[in-house]
C-alpha cells in the first residue's frame, strides 16, 4: 500500500478521535504496534530526546495499554465518573511517506469537562503503518503548545 492519501490518514485520525471521545479505550490501545510509542515532551522542549529529557508521558506498547485500561475502571479516581472530552482535528498534512509507513502531523484541540472545562491545544505528529486496509500507530507524539499545564494541572485523559 503505496501512496496514502490524506483522507484516508484523515478518516483513522477521525475515528481514534472518536474511541477516545467515547472512552472505547479496549479498542483504542490496539490502534498501536507492539513498538510503538506515546510521547508528551515537556513544554518548554518540544523535540527533546526521551532517553534525556523527563517527559510528560513517555509510554511504550505495555504502558500505553495499562493506561487505557486503567481509566476503563472505577478506581481511577481523577476520571471517574468519566470526563466528557471531544478532540477536534485540523490542518492534516502527510509530512513524509512511502510503502511502509506515513508520517502526520496535525493541529489539535481536546476539550475537557470535569468541574469546569479544560483546553489542551496540541501539534501531534504521527507515524502510521499500513495494516490491512487502514493503519496502526507506530509513534504519537503529542506536543502541547502551552506556557504551562496551569490552569489544568494534570493530564488525566488521552490526548
Amino acid at each position: 500500500m503505496a501512496g496514502f492519501s490524506r483522507t484516508e490518514v484523515e478518516d483513522f485520525l477521525y475515528f481514534e478521535a472518536e474511541l477516545l471521545d467515547s472512552w472505547r479505550m479496549k479498542e483504542w490501545y490496539p490502534l498501536f504496534t507492539e513498538d510503538s510509542e506515546y510521547l508528551v515532551p515537556p513544554i518548554e522542549n518540544s523535540d527533546a530526546d526521551k532517553e534525556s529529557a523527563l517527559f510528560i508521558i513517555n509510554d511504550d506498547f505495555h504502558r500505553l495499554t495499562q493506561r487505557a485500561l486503567r481509566l476503563t475502571r472505577k478506581t481511577a479516581h481523577v476520571e471517574w465518573p468519566r470526563s466528557k472530552v471531544r478532540h477536534l482535528i485540523s490542518n492534516v498534512r502527510i509530512v513524509e511517506q512511502d510503502a511502509n509507513q506515513v508520517k502526520v502531523e496535525y493541529n489539535q484541540l481536546v476539550f475537557r469537562a470535569k468541574r469546569g472545562m479544560d483546553e489542551f491545544v496540541c501539534h501531534v505528529r504521527q507515524t502510521l503503518v499500513p495494516a490491512g486496509d487502514s493503519f496502526k500507530i507506530k509513534s504519537k507524539r503529542v506536543i502541547l503548545d502551552l506556557h504551562a499545564l496551569r490552569p489544568q494541572g494534570q493530564i488525566s485523559i488521552i490526548l
